[in-house]
């Protein structure tokens, strides 16, 4: 199998595939999001195809006992002949099934992503609060918080310390002192490395996922008491996004929570990708940066005026997905252009 993924990799490097998936004796990628087939189908027997599966634990045989369970659910990282992936493991039909995501060594800067100079400052700079990415899953919210983890680290001297599942970014001391910890390797879980790193004096906090209650509650806790905090949420849009963080906590919490997002919110970025023309994707963003008007609104709930008010604050760097669209409009695949365009009318 070693050969198997020596192709498999080879293969990522000359197409630029952002991801790999095996299940039911077949490997396909997806290039521009769209799917491909990487494998005939009699390529491998399922004998094989299990030992495909099993060469990715080589560096993670504690995991391995896992596999054998009825539903599996693993998440981690490895290398394959030079190249790091996040995997995830499940179970499909009651077979094994992975999902691999290449990891660049390196993450982009904001100028590269396309993120804008005032956004940028906004973020990096605020000496506390919170600062929000959202988007569906591949969206790329997490390559857009390291970017911006990356400038942080560059540009200030801070201790950061992130929570990650798994470390997708290998980050270096800059002027920065930078500890990366991975769930169910490092710490339990993201709430629980978020509430230890309250505790070893980080001036920026970065959690890889608000998924639960408990780490909404510590995400927001580390935000009001003098901690940079950045983390990522599954959320459609910037005006969905409140709602979706508040509704994680417990009904009788949520007024107080809405009073300290109000507060404490940094910055709300919220992309999808889009094919580009010529090949690649590129992001499709709207963004919300703090002001006081932007705190009365999140305050009263009023997160439906949101819109509106990224589409007037364009001078301080707010913008929303319409306008956005309309000033990417020569890079992105025609087609998909007038999807969105009708989709945002």
């Amino acid at each position: 199998m070693i050969d198997a993924w020596h192709r498999i990799v080879e293969f990522i490097r000359a197409s630029h595939c952002s991801d790999v998936f095996l299940s039911r004796c077949s490997v396909t990628g997806r290039i521009d999001g769209r799917i491909v087939r990487l494998s005939a189908a009699d390529d491998f027997s399922e004998e094989e195809f299990d030992s495909l599966i099993r060469a990715l634990f080589k560096d993670r045989a504690d995991l391995l006992q896992t596999l054998d369970q009825p539903m599996p659910s693993l998440d981690f990282s490895t290398e394959m002949h030079g190249m790091r992936f996040r995997v995830n493991v499940g179970r499909a039909q009651r077979k094994l099934a992975v999902a691999l995501r290449p990891l660049p060594e390196v993450p982009p800067s904001p100028d590269e992503l396309g993120i804008p100079e005032k956004v940028i400052k906004a973020a990096t700079e605020a000496p506390k609060g919170l600062a929000l990415l959202t988007g569906s899953t591949g969206s790329g919210k997490t390559t857009s918080l390291a970017s911006l983890i990356e400038k942080i680290n560059e540009s200030r001297e801070v201790k950061i310390i992130t929570i990650e599942d798994p470390i997708e970014f290998i980050f270096s001391n800059k002027l920065g002192d930078i500890t990366q910890r991975e769930v169910g390797v490092d710490c339990a879980s993201f709430h629980s490395g978020a509430r230890d790193a309250m505790r070893q004096n980080p001036d920026v906090i970065a959690i890889g996922e608000i998924r639960d209650q408990e780490t909404a509650i510590v995400g927001l806790q580390a935000a009001e008491t003098g901690h940079l905090v950045f983390a990522t949420l599954h959320a459609n849009n910037v005006q969905e996004t409140p709602e979706r963080l508040l509704k994680l906590l417990p009904a009788e919490m949520r007024d107080r929570a809405r009073d300290v997002l109000s507060s404490v919110v940094v910055a709300i970025l919220s992309q999808v990708l889009l094919p580009r023309r010529g090949g690649g994707r590129i992001a499709l963003r709207e963004i919300l940066l703090h002001d006081e008007t932007i705190k009365s609104v999140l305050k009263n709930g009023k997160d439906h005026e949101l819109e509106h008010y990224m589409r007037s604050g364009r001078l301080v760097g707010m913008v929303d997905r319409k306008t956005h669209l309309k000033s990417i409009r020569s890079q992105v695949e025609p087609r998909e252009y007038e999807r969105w365009t009708e989709a945002l009318d």
